[in-house]
């Protein structure tokens, strides 16, 4: 259900276009927000939690917003104060996106609601089908960039936006979405601090943005969280099924800290050092058993024999155990090692039993202790008389056999159980076998991954705080690496893999484009190649096909129902007639929307002005132009009317130019004419004068300047 909530008009009205004035969405409660971000309390935290903390409450800022809102803008903002603030590190859209997926714990159809509310576009997913290949409920494995071409224009750079919009919103991949600027925004265009900077926030590319001359996938991008398991080590080791869960486990300490990987391999070596211990300490149970016998079947004995028993069973050295004599020189060192390094035992297999009793207490065993203290009191017991002699008191001797014989059962219980833990494992993974912890840094590249994955079935992703400390975020398994195909790629205003030096691990899977094009794919990807003067008029149309169906315009169903009795009175003209069909389709819409779907008035006018002024841009003011153009830029002008007026208009058409081949220059030169297009055009051409005139100044001086900034590189 939609949370009721009164929203100020998106876009105010105003006399012209060019004076359009927007009215973002933000969040609520922000300074109240931020100020818990800033105390002790939060400071205290470690990096996940902090990382958890921030992410749930800009979840909850998103969910507790009203439905049918863009909510874009104010995650920016949001995420753009973290920062600002330092509450967190290198916090990103891409950080908020991996958390969504991986760690919030939402059900798909939740994930794609806030996904729908960034976007400001909740349609079918199917809908998205005529720009991406996400037919039948398909999503690509890894992660999806959509890139510019190098050296971006505005052309390319609004393309790419719009598109990383609708594959973040589709949700195309399982992994993250990137939306990538070669280089970064264009230097020299105007159009970019109107259309982002003035819209989304000075620091909008980096926030939102990569600028790779080449697209690579980091472990960041390729991690899953699918199967794994973070353990703390005080649990049994035994209690980890490797075979039947197939589960990669990541040990942490009480922090969440990386401690180490407790692989499926490492269980056959580690248990059987463990069981070489066991195996002596077994035998020592045999042995003093036999003697406690041969000691109580002794004729006369004396308490004056006890402390010679005593010394005799707990004085033997490990290594004179008969299972001991008989290990190989590796697990005799193997045995060394795991006595010092691991349970502490400083004098190692030349350790006597009392040693080792004491050894174990000081890890708070005490069991072995015990039972030595109990047999060495034993000539201090009621067994003798005052002569020294034992009394012959079946009950009780036996009584005194049972007690040492439970202890020492008990002694070596308490030691198999604490050896079974994972921290006593790690510790004989790493320092008697002496195995490091293989991770990989979140941005390690594809070869650093292949090159330590060796034969690994996967290796753990981690970050660090800011002490350094390892934070483990998943893992990238072998069997995903090993894939011929590791995540996809959507390319806007170029079609070819030269251009960002696509590696070849990556699939394209959606192009639009309007130059020579030249691309192999193993997989039909959705490609435009068209034949207009700028990729935007294609990627416009595109919008309207979608938007058409699911916008009302910013309009409640009755007001489209009373503008549509009003029009309908006459329909003399062509032009009433087509807003009646565009009022015909807004009502639709409305019905459509009745199953919650929708399209924010606000992203379509920022959309649709956008688009606008790339085609601008790449048409050098519409001076070379096709008859899709003028068409598409005679659309934009009168929905962003529209959408400002908030009822149906129409302020621009060609209905009385004859449609000959004189027709595309008329068309341009009457839109070029029209005072709200002129109102648009105006400021832009008037800021790129005074920006071409200071530049030529600098220039003559010979100082730096950006005169040149706007050149194309192409194909590095």
């Amino acid at each position: 259900m939609s949370k009721k909530q009164t929203i100020k008009r998106p876009i105010s009205k105003a006399k012209q276009l060019g004076d359009f004035v927007l009215s973002a969405y933000q969040f609520e409660g922000l300074d109240e927000i931020f100020k818990k971000l800033k105390t002790a309390e939060y400071k205290k935290l470690n990096h996940k939690q902090k990382s958890e903390r921030v992410n749930r409450m800009l979840l909850d800022l998103i969910q507790q917003a009203p439905d049918g809102v863009f909510l874009l803008i104010a995650v920016i903002h949001f995420i753009d104060e973290v920062a600002r603030e330092k509450i967190l590190m290198n916090y990103t859209l891409s950080s908020f996106e991996i958390w969504l997926n991986q760690f919030s714990g939402l059900t798909e159809q939740d994930n794609y609601k806030v996904r729908a509310k960034i976007v400001g576009k909740w349609v079918p997913r199917d809908e998205y089908q005529i720009i991406f290949p996400v037919g039948m409920g398909k999503v690509h494995p890894g992660s999806h960039f959509v890139t510019a071409h190098s050296s971006p224009d505005l052309d390319t750079t609004i393309a790419s936006f719009w598109g990383w919009v609708d594959a973040f919103g589709a949700r195309v991949s399982e992994g993250i979405h990137i939306w990538n600027v070669p280089g970064g925004a264009p230097q020299s265009s105007i159009e970019v601090a109107l259309l982002f900077h003035h819209i989304f926030g000075q620091n909008v590319f980096q926030r939102i943005a990569k600028t790779r001359s080449t697209l690579a996938l980091s472990s960041l991008e390729l991690m899953t969280q699918k199967g794994v398991v973070k353990q703390q080590t005080d649990q049994s080791s035994l209690a980890i099924d490797h075979e039947r869960t197939q589960k990669a486990i990541i040990l942490i300490d009480e922090w969440g800290y990386f401690l180490g990987d407790w692989r499926s391999f490492d269980v056959e070596g580690v248990r059987q050092v463990i069981m070489l211990l066991n195996n002596c300490l077994r035998w020592f149970e045999n042995h003093l058993h036999i003697h406690l016998i041969s000691l109580f079947a002794k004729e006369n004995l004396k308490r004056k024999d006890l402390p010679q028993f005593v010394k005799a069973v707990f004085g033997l050295r490990i290594k004179d155990c008969e299972t001991a004599k008989e290990f190989t020189e590796k697990q005799q060192r193997y045995m060394e090692g795991y006595l010092r390094k691991v349970l502490k035992v400083e004098k190692g297999l030349s350790a006597t039993f009392v040693e080792f009793a004491a050894a174990m207490r000081e890890l708070a065993l005490y069991d072995f202790q015990a039972c030595f203290d109990h047999i060495a009191a034993l000539d201090k017991s009621d067994l003798f008389d005052k002569q020294g002699d034992l009394i012959e008191d079946r009950p009780r001797i036996f009584h005194y056999l049972e007690e040492i014989i439970a202890l020492l059962d008990r002694a070596i219980q308490s030691v198999r159980l604490y050896t079974e833990r994972l921290e006593v494992a790690l510790s004989i993974k790493t320092n008697v076998f002496g195995y490091l912890p293989q991770v990989v840094s979140y941005r390690a590249d594809v070869d650093e991954l292949r090159s330590k994955m060796g034969n690994y079935p996967y290796l753990t992703v981690t970050s660090a705080d800011e002490e350094g400390r390892m934070i483990p975020l998943g893992v990238v398994r072998s069997r995903d690496l090993q894939q011929p195909i590791l995540g996809t790629v959507t390319v806007r205003d170029f079609c070819n893999r030269d251009e960002t030096k696509i590696p070849s691990y990556f699939e394209v899977i959606s192009v639009i484009d309007h130059h020579k094009s030249a691309l192999y794919t193993a997989a039909a990807p959705v490609a435009y190649i068209c034949d207009a003067q700028s990729t935007n008029t294609v990627v416009a149309e595109l919008a309207f096909a979608i938007n058409d169906k699911y916008s009302t315009g910013g309009m409640e169903k009755s007001e489209i129902e009373a503008q549509l009795e009003k029009v309908q009175k006459d329909l003399s003209s062509s032009s009433s007639k087509r807003i009646m069909q565009r009022l015909l389709s807004r009502i639709a819409a409305a019905e459509n929307n009745e199953q919650s779907y929708f399209i924010d008035p606000l992203r379509e006018f920022v959309e649709y002005l956008h688009f606008l002024y790339a085609i601008l841009d790449d048409t050098d003011l519409l001076t070379k132009v096709s008859l899709r153009d003028v068409e598409v830029v005679a659309s934009l002008l009168n929905r962003l009317k529209s959408l400002m007026m908030g009822e149906e208009v129409e302020i621009i058409n060609f209905d009385d130019i004859r449609r000959d081949e004189t027709f595309v220059h008329g068309a341009a030169t009457r839109i070029l004419r029209q005072r709200d297009m002129y109102s648009l055009y105006r400021k832009i051409y008037l800021a790129k004068e005074r920006l071409g005139e200071e530049n030529l100044e600098l220039c003559a001086a010979g100082k730096e300047s950006s005169i040149f900034v706007d050149t194309k590189l192409q194909n590095g």
